[in-house]
């Protein structure tokens, strides 16, 4: 019931020696494993026929391929026959019910052939050995190692836990405690499918009658692993199969037995919708919290996203004032060059005034010093000339 990818398994000698022909009966169905156990089971009615209107005449290899795509055709005209006889042995005829039975093999066994589980993360811990998960698990009536991998999930049902096993086997007559291989044999494998519809069916049909295949998928599994190939089957199925009235009828149940059956029927209807109501109700509480997580996550993408952005803002504020801080560097550096530039200029002008300075003042000794000598030479010339004058004055007085 865990893995529809599992691996194959070997057949018990005996369990599936049944010679199957090219057509849909299968007369040599092995029924002798059910000798010893008749009083438990009553054994397969072999000679079940179908009127040409009824689902299960409907039934043929062909149609089954086209609803199974990935499995071997040789498979599926094995292995039909089988299940065929099976449902109709339990009075699984009508067009719901056998459909159920064929998407639980396409969810559990999408070749159409009954496999046993593969070690997964869904039944095995590491480091420890396969199935360790299983080995103490109390719902499925497991006592200890080895327990969860020798009662590993097998067949078309993928029937699993030792409580499981001892049930369908005391019910069908075969030992699969002793021999837990035999529930991945085709006959057994069928029947137990068969079983296990049966005394669901109840809630099945309940389930069916609403349109919840997820609820249906759920009563076999426990949760929703397969539920697209069951959901592609049923719903293939539901295309190619016409619908049959009578196709209970053909079910050949006594009359106390049908009786009873009605009476349990009509009981589980008010259990099978409020189970029903119940799963429902599971399934929108689920909904609801992962809603509720999606929301939540959602608030804190946003916050995350914010975060970032203020995170990315305070960045580029931080950038924008080193930059700035660098302008205004650049802007100190620039203006003291300025000014060291100005201050030189200033020094050369001032440089330059004192030489020009000095120049004109030694231009101005220079001018006065010439103007000296001139001026003395003229003065010494009129003195010289003056002497002689001088003498004649004397001279003329005299006489």
């Amino acid at each position: 019931m865990f893995n529809p990818c599992a691996e194959s398994s070997s057949r018990i000698i005996g369990a599936d020696s049944a010679i199957l022909t090219d057509g849909l009966i299968a007369p040599e169905f092995d029924a002798r494993l059910n000798a010893a156990f008749s009083g438990a089971y009553e054994p397969m009615n072999l000679t079940v026929s179908f009127s040409d209107a009824s689902v299960m005449s409907q039934l043929t290899p062909d149609l089954v391929i086209r609803m199974f795509p990935a499995a071997p055709p040789a498979n599926i005209k094995k292995h039909l026959p089988l299940l065929r006889r099976a449902l109709a042995e339990r009075g699984l005829v009508d067009k719901a019910m056998v459909l159920m039975a064929l998407a639980t093999v396409r969810a559990e066994c999408v070749t159409f052939d009954p496999v046993s589980e593969a070690p997964s993360p869904l039944n095995t811990d590491p480091p420890g050995p396969p199935f360790n998960k299983y080995d103490r698990r109390q719902d499925l009536g497991n006592l200890g190692p080895p327990d969860g991998a020798r009662f590993r999930g097998r067949g078309f049902i993928q029937l699993t836990g030792r409580k499981n096993y001892k049930l369908y086997g005391s019910l069908l007559g075969y030992d699969l405690i002793r021999n837990p291989e035999l529930a991945n044999s085709p006959q057994p494998a069928a029947q137990i499918l068969a079983a296990y519809l049966k005394e669901n069916e109840p809630l099945i049909r309940s389930a069916l009658a609403t349109g919840d295949l997820a609820a249906a998928r759920k009563i076999v599994n426990g949760g929703h692993i397969g539920l697209d190939g069951f959901r592609a089957t049923f719903l293939a199925g539901d295309l190619l199969i016409r619908d049959h009235e009578n196709d209970l009828a053909h079910s050949r149940e006594s009359k106390g037995r049908r009786e009873s059956r009605k009476a349990k029927e009509l009981k589980a209807a008010s259990i099978g919708a409020s189970a029903s109501k119940s799963v429902k109700s599971m399934e929108k509480k689920k909904d609801d919290v992962a809603d509720g997580k999606a929301r939540a996550k959602k608030k804190d993408d946003v916050a995350d996203g914010k975060a970032r952005a203020k995170k990315n803002d305070d960045a580029a504020d931080g950038k924008i004032r080193v930059k700035k801080k660098d302008d205004v560097a650049d802007g100190k550096t620039r203006a003291k060059k300025k000014d060291d530039a100005a201050n030189e200029k200033a020094k050369v002008k001032k440089k330059d005034d004192v030489a020009d300075k000095k120049s004109r003042a030694k231009k101005r000794d220079d001018e006065t010093a010439e103007n000296n000598e001139t001026n003395g030479k003229k003065k010494g010339k009129g003195f010289f000339l003056f002497r002689p004058f001088r003498a004649l004055r004397s001279a003329s007085s005299q006489d």
